[in-house]
């Protein structure tokens, strides 16, 4: 058996997790969408019983990754089995989309419109009668990059300049700060299971640990975080879904999905999430 991991650029987590698959007796390559060594051409494939896929498509550089989604479906053309499924990649991607869909499944979320310049931004607050400070973050926009808190008219007409062209989201603003740190929650769920879950605290709202700010703290899991990362996890059906939750006055909203969580969060807090996502592939290699 082998199990391809497919990323752009590597990163502590793809190496954590070829090992952790490795040390459980199966063989697990990464293939790098940067190696100068292969043509994708319509005689292209790779020989794997499984791929989990670290990369989809996401906004960087101000372009969407469009090849790395084209590579992914190709793949898919010849008959590959991905875990997470490439539907969960993308509907994970497209954080409009993950808002509709827990939207539908009555799970919590900020209020958030798909706009197209700075009218369709002012309709959404008048709808919803809120004021400034508002998020606009890229529907694609990955690791924290391109999202912004908006305090004025000013900034939002800026923003929303070319939003129809950019895939821009505005969205209500969750103020989670907790004595003047922002502290929002990370649930990591495998297979159906809540493996562990941490806080992040920065003092930035993006409290992405991409951004190498802040740091992370255990989280207890209580019952309703658990059942609602569940929740997600079932409606996106991710087998491995990072879930980002704010918690607000006793409530709890889910503002993104992840279908290719980190783990280096988990191994600071002593949770061996490699091994969990390991046992996860190497399961689901051998259907």
């Amino acid at each position: 058996m082998k199990i391809t991991i497919i990323s752009a650029e590597g990163g502590s987590t793809i190496r954590a997790l070829k090992n952790a698959v490795e040390i459980l007796g199966e063989k697990c390559e990464i293939f790098f969408l940067s190696d100068n060594n292969f043509l994708l051409d319509g005689r292209f494939n790779l020989d794997s019983d499984l791929i989990h896929t670290r990369c989809g498509i996401g906004d960087y550089l101000d372009r969407l990754t469009l090849y790395s989604w084209q590579f992914l479906n190709a793949l898919e053309v010849e008959g590959h089995i991905f875990i997470n499924h490439l539907k969960t990649v993308y509907a994970s991607s497209d954080k409009f989309k993950t808002i509709k869909i827990l939207e539908k499944n009555k799970i919590l979320t900020p209020k958030t419109a798909l706009v197209r310049d700075y009218d369709d931004a002012l309709k959404f607050m008048e709808k919803n009668n809120l004021n400034f400070p508002l998020v606009l973050k890229n529907s694609f926009s990955k690791c924290g990059l391109k999202t912004y808190l908006v305090k004025n008219h000013e900034e939002l007409k800026k923003l929303t300049k070319n939003a129809i062209w950019e895939g821009k989201l505005i969205q209500e603003f969750i103020d989670f700060k907790e004595n003047g740190v922002y502290k929002d929650i990370r649930v990591l769920v495998v297979d159906g299971e809540v493996v562990g879950g941490y806080r992040r605290v920065s003092s930035d709202f993006r409290t992405n640990l991409h951004l190498n700010q802040g740091y992370v703290e255990k989280l207890q899991i209580n019952e309703e975080i658990g059942e609602i990362a569940l929740r997600c996890a079932e409606v996106m059906e991710g087998h491995i879904m990072g879930v980002d939750i704010l918690p607000k006055d006793g409530a709890y909203y889910v503002i993104e999905v992840n279908s290719a969580p980190g783990t280096k969060g988990f191994r600071q807090i002593g949770i061996d999430a490699d091994e969990k996502i390991a046992k996860c592939l190497i399961k689901y290699a051998k259907v």
